[in-house]
């Protein structure tokens, strides 16, 4: 099955955003991932932390049809604080707290994905989408709770460090050894089926 942008599905092993989902996409950006599940009738929390981007996301939010798309200006971590973050002037997709790309920066507020869940009262989490340049362990460290208890569909990107498809598998099986994992070119895919 060829890599899709928004899923993958191999016989029952399917992890693809459905309808009634509760998603968590880390990394919204401007709100393109967001919007294609708020499509499939999905609530998305939809973390951006950066000041300018996170207006675009919300006027992405607007756009779609109201309280689908839930945007939050904090990013995801393994722990609560304020962090600075490289802004990529080229291209705003790029900012990063973890690689240097550039002269620029922005104080940002970071919590865990955990804390958010327990604070919101949120029963369940069914999608997990993360890209956020580099910090993917981080925000799933910080999800071990979630992982464990809520066991998400997750497509996380893998190519922002060298050793992301070792590391990122090690955290999600070490917080939940039930989750099967596939490797994709630029992601993995994960569910407990």
């Amino acid at each position: 099955m060829p890599e899709g942008p928004y899923g993958y599905v191999d016989g029952k092993f399917d992890v693809t955003v459905k309808p009634g989902d509760v998603v968590i996409d880390a990394g919204a950006w401007i709100g393109d991932f967001s919007a294609y599940a708020a499509s499939k009738n999905a609530t998305v929390y939809a973390f951006e932390p950066v000041k300018t981007t996170f207006d675009w996301l919300c006027k992405t939010a607007i756009l779609n049809e109201p309280g689908k798309i839930i945007p939050v200006q904090k990013g995801l971590g393994k722990q609560e604080g304020n962090i600075v973050i490289s802004i990529d002037e080229g291209h705003s997709g790029g900012n990063s707290t973890v690689i240097e790309r550039g002269a620029a920066t922005e104080q940002i507020t970071i919590t865990t994905l955990d804390k958010f869940v327990a604070e919101n009262q949120i029963e369940r989490i069914d999608f997990i989408k993360a890209d956020i340049e580099g910090a993917e362990r981080d925000m799933l460290r910080g999800a071990t709770n979630v992982l464990k208890t809520l066991s998400p569909k997750l497509a996380i990107c893998t190519y922002h460090l060298p050793d992301d498809p070792q590391v990122l598998e090690q955290i999600i099986k070490e917080a939940n050894p039930a989750y099967k994992v596939v490797h994709l070119r630029h992601k993995l895919v994960a569910a407990v089926i």
